[in-house]
């Protein structure tokens, strides 16, 4: 359970009338789990944004989440209903994105746009502090596995979906002055509840063998969700996050080898590798941009294209300024991850 003790956040504002965009979804859900175990210090009410049209329960939604809700439908294209959802407001996260699409332009009119948008509405509805759920992919890459990457190294970002998530950051930074922005750049999140798309690796590694790019020394930051969440309780409070980006992170960075080795590990076998040549990422990375310059985008490829990048970070700043403390690592967190989807029948024992 994602908790995190007000007694050890130096609090210099209240979260007051909050919003949660993205709901429901991996982060907010973790979130709300949050709120209802230890409700964060003046919290006076949470107003929840959902994508209109998307399926979503009012009734087990609110039975999973015994909170005083208040549900607003709309679309991040939809100027009307985003002043719907941001009067009255005092606290903004803004969590909903676009990660996975039919065509790349998608990414910059939900991502960007979107993101303009709605700090631009929450700007003139006087919000006092927006908090925003960038992503590492913001940043690009580094040139090696000894450097993470840090806040203040020069954004390079390389996918379109990076892309999309820089120009947001650009467009809410600009508002700085009319309302306290933080930015936070998580990396690939894990941990329950688990994403479809985890459970294809899983199924992947219990049944094939899992492509593996070079030797698999590539630097890698992930999020556990525990570590995320409180990430995003510290920006919403902290004095010295106002005008500030963050990684959010856990403590140490990984290799792509040992991430898939940790989840091989938690499912209780041995993975079995199929082993590829580095050159394969350049050239699908190549494939991956001509094909999205033609307007079609295809997720293996794309993922492959990044297989051999060093993206590591180092969360020194969030843990000098805000006391960022993340307490879940690679093991504790895949094992977290493997137990929550086998008591849901999603993944075999062995």
């Amino acid at each position: 359970m994602p908790i995190v003790d007000n007694k050890s956040i130096e609090q210099h504002r209240k979260v007051g009338h909050l919003l949660l965009t993205g709901v429901p979804g991996w982060l907010t859900s973790a979130l709300l789990d949050s709120i209802v175990a230890f409700p964060p210090n003046g919290l006076s009410s949470i107003r929840c944004f959902i994508q209109r049209g998307v399926p979503f329960d009012q009734i087990a939604f609110r039975r999973q989440y015994p909170l005083d809700l208040e549900i607003v439908e709309g679309d991040l294209r939809d100027k009307d209903s985003l002043a719907m959802a941001v009067g009255g407001i005092d606290t903004v996260l803004h969590a909903a994105a676009i990660l996975h699409v039919r065509h790349p332009r998608e990414w910059y009119v939900i991502n960007s746009d979107g993101t303009r948008a709605l700090a631009e509405v929450a700007a003139k509805n006087n919000v006092g502090r927006f908090v925003f759920v960038s992503s590492n992919a913001a940043a690009g890459r580094s040139d090696s596995f000894d450097h993470l990457m840090v806040e203040t190294d020069r954004p390079n970002p390389l996918s379109h979906y990076g892309k999309s998530k820089w120009l947001a950051e650009q467009a809410v930074n600009s508002l700085n002055g009319a309302m306290e922005i933080v930015v936070l750049r998580p990396c690939m999140f894990y941990g329950p509840p688990v994403p479809p798309r985890h459970i294809d690796v899983y199924q992947r590694l219990l049944h094939s063998k899992m492509p593996l790019v070079g030797d698999g020394h590539f630097a890698r930051s992930l999020s556990h969700i525990d570590n995320l969440v409180q990430g995003c309780r510290l920006a919403w409070v902290h004095s010295a996050a106002a005008g500030q980006t963050y990684y959010i992170a856990d403590r140490s960075a990984y290799t792509t080898k040992q991430v898939t080795e940790a989840m091989a590990e938690a499912l209780g076998i041995k993975v079995r590798f199929l082993r590829l040549p580095r050159i394969i990422s350049p050239l699908a990375y190549r494939l991956d941009l001509a094909l999205a310059s033609a307007g079609v985008y295809w997720q293996t490829l794309h993922l492959v294209g990044e297989s051999d990048w060093h993206v590591g970070v180092s969360c020194a700043k969030a843990f000098r300024e805000l006391g960022y403390d993340p307490h879940m690592e690679l093991m504790s967190g895949m094992k977290q991850a493997v137990e929550w989807c086998r008591s849901k029948g999603l993944v075999e024992a062995q």
